[in-house]
């Protein structure tokens, strides 16, 4: 706190080469910025992988990561049972922590119209579920950084993330009034927030299609590349440099 004004914050960057929707050999369809019509076979692709009801009108929710506790993901647990009660559907691929897999696993049984759960690392899979759902949860207590939010943003899968670390750095709350944002934020980690914020989403998807629509391009057309971080680096380099030294870098 005493050196704040010395300390500056570099996000991470992401391999674009990877993870781009137009170009990911993936998925079972590409789609890009000026045309997302790809990105709707690919949720009726994943649904029918996730054995789900391929329906386009349903709002369809991701997971993917570490299911820990760091993850948040006990407090999406907590609020499982709500969230699926509006109808919508949701898949999740991870492993962790053996009694959240087993509750998981569970409702999963219990709710296999609503709720697929897949307890393993599958790359592959994670592509499809980034390309075909239409939000992604992230809940983290803390994320230093966090790139799950950035390969949702590039896939057009809006966010829904708790305010701390990185994905506060990179996701912009939506703004109802006007459709600005990429993704919805919420302060406060309890069930009951958590379960708020996506019933907000939820109303979005069915009240304000075009807002949604609109995050998604806004989402889509942002530079989270290694190239952005890189030119941050060389910036704080010759910054310091000219403190330092007392002139700019030659």
């Amino acid at each position: 706190a005493r050196r704040a004004a010395d300390l500056s914050g570099i996000l991470n960057g992401i391999d674009t080469g990877e993870w781009d929707p137009a170009t990911d050999p993936d998925l079972p369809t590409h789609f890009d910025v000026r045309d997302l019509t790809g990105k709707a076979r690919c949720k009726a692709a994943l649904q029918a992988e996730a054995g789900l009801p391929v329906r386009v009108e349903v709002p369809l929710f991701a997971v993917v990561g570490r299911l820990v506790a760091q993850k948040g993901i006990d407090v999406l647990a907590a609020a499982l049972d709500r969230i699926l009660g509006w109808g919508v559907q949701l898949v999740l691929l991870g492993t962790g922590e053996p009694e959240l897999e087993a509750f998981l696993g569970r409702v999963a049984a219990s709710r296999r119209d609503r709720f697929t759960a897949w307890f393993r690392f599958d790359e592959a899979r994670a592509h499809r579920i980034e390309a075909g759902a239409d939000f992604f949860v992230m809940p983290s207590r803390f994320e230093p950084c966090g790139l799950n939010q950035m390969y949702s943003l590039r896939y057009g899968t809006l966010p829904i993330v708790r305010a701390t670390g990185g994905l506060v750095d990179t996701v912009v709350n939506y703004d109802q009034a006007s459709g600005e944002g990429t993704g919805f934020v919420f302060q406060d980690l309890r069930p009951d927030s958590l379960a708020d914020t996506v019933g907000w989403a939820v109303s979005t998807w069915y009240d304000r299609p075009h807002h949604v629509d609109r995050m998604r391009r806004r989402a889509m057309a942002q530079d989270f590349s290694w190239g952005r971080a890189a030119r941050e680096y060389v910036r704080l380099y010759h910054a310091a440099y000219a403190r330092r030294r007392g002139h700019p870098f030659a």
